[in-house]
């Protein structure tokens, strides 16, 4: 349980560091607006858990698929919006990721807590998943910083496109589970190269989507929609972030 607790913090709460980075950054947002976020984006996932059960029945029963797929196309369409340093855009991508992830770690939680069996270790896998997520969060935003001084903030951008359109491959899997799409049965393996749950895999994952086996309908739909992210944000031309702001 200590094990499997501190690898689904891992996995639901990365995502979430690594675009809150990525924002203030961009953007740039201070920790202040970045605190209030969080905040709203907690309560926005206790929401969506707590209709859960009734959104789950809608559409024939495909009512959580539908609205999961909704908020990856919001991710999406924010971060990219958010290029142009548009605040409430980065609000809304970093809220509606908040929501995406943190809906499934707070079932997670709820479902072992009462059992005194599972409590302990629940939640100290859980204070060292936390722990090891921040610990990466910060690393991550001073190299990121240096590159920016070095770079400008073109290189984030592209990393930005990355990260987003990973929201894309997940909207995919879902569309498939609810027979809207029919993906490919043509995979790739590169498990011979990386491995999807080793530890450089699942920053991989988290940062740019890394799949070991994807679909080639996910392979192109992955790189036509970077291409197409990384286009718009030099048409909307992106301002240049002259100094991260990471205080309030």
């Amino acid at each position: 349980m200590l094990i499997t607790s501190l690898l689904m913090s891992i996995n639901q709460l990365l995502p979430v560091v690594i675009l809150a980075v990525l924002l203030s950054l961009i953007v740039p947002l201070s920790q202040r607006q970045l605190s209030i976020y969080a905040v709203i984006g907690t309560l926005m996932s206790l929401v969506f858990v707590q209709a859960a059960a009734w959104v789950s029945q809608l559409f024939d029963h495909r009512g959580l698929e539908f609205i999961q797929m909704l908020l990856c196309i919001m991710i999406f369409v924010a971060a990219l919006m958010s290029c142009q340093q548009r605040k409430m855009a980065a609000a809304l991508a970093l809220i509606a990721t908040m929501t995406l992830y943190l809906s499934h770690y707070m079932i997670y939680l709820v479902s072992f807590w009462h059992s005194k069996d599972t409590a302990e270790p629940l939640i100290l896998g859980t204070c060292l998943g936390v722990g090891i997520c921040i610990s990466f969060g910060v690393l991550l935003f001073f190299l990121l910083e240096s590159i920016v001084r070095r770079a400008g903030v073109q290189p984030l951008v592209v990393l930005l496109a990355f990260n987003a359109t990973a929201k894309l491959l997940i909207f995919l899997d879902l569309a498939s589970q609810v027979d809207l799409l029919d993906v490919t049965s043509n995979y790739l393996d590169w498990r011979g190269f990386l491995v999807e749950n080793s530890e450089l895999g699942r920053v991989l994952k988290a940062l740019v989507g890394y799949e070991a086996t994807p679909s080639k309908t996910a392979l192109w739909v992955y790189v036509i929609a970077a291409v197409v992210f990384i286009a718009l944000a030099r048409v909307l031309k992106i301002k240049k972030t002259e100094e991260p702001v990471c205080g309030s």
